[in-house]
């Protein structure tokens, strides 16, 4: 008895992190599924319409297509995407320069940024990260 009681809270403490560190990564990948999904509808888009890419759009919204197909490669946390300014949010700006990128002059593209909440274990402590972010940038050639 002795030996559980001192043994217990390391065990606990180190299952713990481990679960709380899967989930972490799990987070993270689908995060980074969902705005690579985004960038890539915006780019998509642009090259079914022969127009230039969906994004940036107007201040505050996002192309109903492209949340979509965030929300569809987020698999779970699909609900939680939205538009809006929120727990959870999806935002496209212009990408960055071709010039920056290395790209031909004239090639556009898509940046996409997602924010997904983030509490985790460590959460109840108020320890480790409360939001995770992921950024993905798609051209159009």
């Amino acid at each position: 008895m002795v030996e559980f009681a001192l043994i217990a809270p390391i065990f606990f403490v180190a299952l713990f992190g481990v679960f709380s560190l899967a989930l972490y990564v799990v987070e993270v990948q689908v995060a980074n599924q969902a705005v690579q999904a985004a960038a890539r509808w915006g780019v998509a888009a642009a090259n079914f319409s022969g127009g230039s890419p969906q994004c940036p759009e107007p201040a505050g919204s996002v192309p109903r297509g492209m949340l979509q197909a965030a929300q569809a490669a987020a698999g779970p946390f699909a609900s939680s995407i939205t538009s809006s300014a929120g727990s959870a949010s999806l935002s496209d700006a212009a990408a960055p320069a071709a010039s920056v990128a290395g790209l031909a002059r004239g090639t556009s593209g898509c940046q996409i940024t997602l924010t997904l909440p983030y509490g985790g274990f460590g959460g109840f402590f108020g320890l480790g990260p409360h939001s995770i972010t992921a950024t993905a940038i798609d051209y159009q050639t």
